[in-house]
């Protein structure tokens, strides 16, 4: 899908902030970004306040989120193929994914099939940029569960580079996810219909626990799935007005996620300038502390097994 991507186009000002950023020199004076500076060349701000974050985020969140979705060891971050840019939460993500995608020629070839009932904000956002939607039932309210027969028969007739946006866990509305099982026919059927996943997680750690919600999204990244996958902070975390997120896009290479990366600071770029910084660093506080991770996936993992917690 992402093989044809080029980089985007140069920001000027962009690059000038890196070369500034990276001159040793204690006479330099950096000109460029539109921040205002007092009469010593610093940051002239409230004391409460903040300077603006890079384009794409912070690199130490991004990596530590996508740790938190692929897996320490997972082999896509280990060989550089997964691009990473920070989000306004998982809402964003999507947004900025369906964005992502109309741009790749590969993508025209198919559609985006939903299952129904599915969030309502996947149907507009992909009509917003020109993406074909088609609808497959997700859900069978006659036994409570995922209408499976029908999901598989939908990515066998479905044309190659189709995509498909799947949730990772608790999903929303029904509640009702796939079983370890599921993925696995479910990953094999769509590497013989050559279709493209897009994955959204909410709620990680809110059905089973932090790897268990992850199944399906890490299975996919082991058997070298390209793929979208939109991950939030909202629920997780409770950084629900702080607008957490992140989206990583899994490439066949480490070029292309170069090329994938860039593209998406452009579109960044010109959809809202530069990241929020009081949310990730929030999250940073809990992502970059071994004990407190493992007390976050400790509360998950209890609030998930007794509805009472």
């Amino acid at each position: 899908m992402f093989e044809n991507m080029q980089r985007g186009p140069v920001d000027p000002m962009f690059d000038l902030k890196k070369v500034a950023d990276n001159d040793t020199s204690p006479e330099k004076i950096d000109l460029g970004v539109g921040i205002y500076r007092n009469e010593e060349g610093c940051y002239h701000e409230m004391e409460v306040l903040k300077v603006y974050e890079c384009t794409t985020g912070s690199p130490e969140f991004l990596k530590r989120a996508a740790q938190v979705m692929f897996g320490e060891k997972s082999q896509a971050l280990r060989s550089s193929r997964v691009a990473s840019v920070q989000t306004i939460s998982g809402t964003g993500a999507n947004h900025l994914a369906a964005l992502l995608l109309s741009k790749c020629e590969g993508s025209q070839a198919g559609s985006v099939y939903i299952g129904t009932p599915a969030w309502g904000n996947y149907e507009p956002l992909c009509s917003l940029v020109g993406l074909k939607v088609v609808r497959y039932p997700y859900y069978d309210p006659e036994t409570a569960t995922v209408n499976f027969k029908a999901l598989l028969e939908t990515v066998t007739q479905a044309a190659p580079n189709s995509v498909f946006i799947l949730q990772g866990c608790c999903h929303n509305p029904t509640g009702v996810d796939l079983s370890k099982s599921q993925w696995k026919q479910l990953a094999a059927a769509m590497k013989d219909a050559r279709c493209f996943p897009f994955m959204d997680i909410a709620y990680q750690g809110l059905g089973s626990s932090m790897e268990d919600d992850a199944y399906g999204i890490r299975l996919f990244a082991e058997m070298e799935f390209e793929m979208l996958v939109c991950q939030s902070f909202s629920k997780n975390l409770g950084l629900y007005g702080e607008r957490c997120g992140a989206l990583h896009v899994v490439c066949s290479s480490s070029t292309a996620a170069t090329n994938v990366y860039d593209q998406l600071r452009c579109l960044i770029r010109w959809e809202f300038s530069s990241s929020p910084l009081y949310g990730t660093r929030l999250a940073d506080i809990i992502l970059e502390s071994s004990s407190l991770q493992a007390s976050w996936s400790v509360l998950h993992r209890k609030s998930a097994l007794s509805p009472d917690f």
